[in-house]
């Protein structure tokens, strides 16, 4: 069976890293996977190193027809039996490809739940247009995956029918993430952090809704607090110099280190004592799960599909979304009761790998993709 995976591929966020994953998990399935990309970028890039089939089909400017074209011609060379696709553009051009060559089936995978997303309120038209474009053209998918049960319900809300729906949560491959001592004390050395300080990390784009002001905030009241500690945000994106400006404005210059894009993000995550996200949504992070994998003590935001993968104070710590004395007060609870912290980080570590397994992800979109071919 030849399944063809569709994206933009620009940028690595967490729907390109799920892409990974998914190739990753069916290296050894009895099926053939394949790449589409409309720019080369982090994804191609990672997936070439994988031993994965790529194309790229160049997306010139907005509203270009070559893409859909190019796919075309793609589909029907390779003789594709199955065409997933991903996030807007991907799911714009996939879509309409793989009913027009009269595919097996055409799967979609959800990757947003915030409201912009799907096609409410959004300061920026175009962006909002998009998205309820993408909603609009769910009725050119067989099935659509929804990594969380709060997007499954959004959508049925928005007029999909349930019976299109797949509740397939996301997961991770374990492998990689074990590091020696020796790696994790080299990581800490690079980045110049003391080894008398407590390591507190934030992951992900440097955009609005992960709101790292939030972090920026919390992490005032923890130092006002007389926490020798250092705040770690690990990633990049447009609003990486306000934030590096706010940081020094709060007169956090020396506690807040930011480390820009991280191939290794795992290695430094590794190191720290707790993880934080404290986005205004999020639909079923990857980032989140990751940490839980390296047994870290994680706090979140109470939004999206988060009180799905965390049961608060039993394998993670829930915080109301936008509250910064939340926030900072589980901070400082954690960083004083360390065998708390620790006890997190076990349960979470349990939680990830009896409910989010690689193998049990794959398995459960295998049969979609099984259902459709036959």
């Amino acid at each position: 069976m030849e399944i063809l995976q569709i994206t933009k591929g620009a940028l690595m966020g967490g729907g390109e890293k799920h892409i990974l994953t998914l190739l990753e998990g069916f290296k050894d399935r009895a099926v053939k996977m394949s790449l589409a990309v409309f720019s080369e970028g982090p994804l191609s890039v990672a997936a070439r190193k994988m031993g994965v089939d790529v194309y790229v089909i160049p997306k010139r400017y907005r509203g270009d027809v070559f893409p859909l074209l190019g796919l075309i011609q793609l589909i029907k060379t390779k003789q594709i039996d199955i065409v997933h696709t991903h996030l807007v553009s991907g799911n714009l051009y996939g879509r309409l490809a793989g009913k027009v060559t009269k595919v097996k089936g055409v799967v979609t995978t959800l990757h947003h739940s915030d409201k912009e997303a799907l096609g409410q309120s959004s300061q920026r038209v175009m962006k909002e247009l998009f998205f309820k474009l993408d909603m609009m053209m769910t009725v050119f998918s067989d099935r659509i995956v929804t990594p969380s049960i709060d997007l499954k319900h959004q959508l049925i809300q928005h007029g999909v029918k349930e019976d299109k729906i797949v509740h397939i949560p996301n997961a991770i491959n374990l492998y990689p993430l074990h590091f020696l001592n020796e790696e994790i004390l080299a990581c800490r050395q690079e980045l110049g952090l003391p080894q008398d300080v407590k390591l507190i990390a934030m992951v992900g784009r440097l955009v609005p809704v992960k709101n790292f002001v939030l972090f920026l905030k919390a992490a005032k009241q923890v130092i006002e607090s007389g926490f020798k500690a250092r705040f770690i945000i690990v990633g990049d994106g447009p609003l990486r110099s306000e934030l590096q400006e706010m940081a020094t404005h709060l007169g956090l210059r020396d506690q807040v280190i930011f480390t820009g894009f991280r191939e290794d993000v795992y290695r430094v995550v590794s190191m720290v004592d707790l993880f934080v996200l404290c986005s205004n949504s999020e639909t079923f992070p990857l980032a989140l799960i990751e940490a839980m994998a390296l047994k870290k003590p994680v706090i979140a935001t109470r939004v999206g599909g988060v009180p799905e993968i965390i049961d608060d104070r039993i394998n993670g710590w829930l915080c109301p979304s936008g509250d910064d004395v939340s926030l900072a007060n589980a901070i400082t609870h954690l960083l004083t009761d360390e065998e708390k912290a620790r006890e997190l980080g076990e349960r979470a570590y349990q939680k990830v790998v009896t409910t989010f397994s690689l193998r049990g992800m794959t398995d459960r979109l295998l049969d979609v993709y099984h259902e459709l071919a036959h």
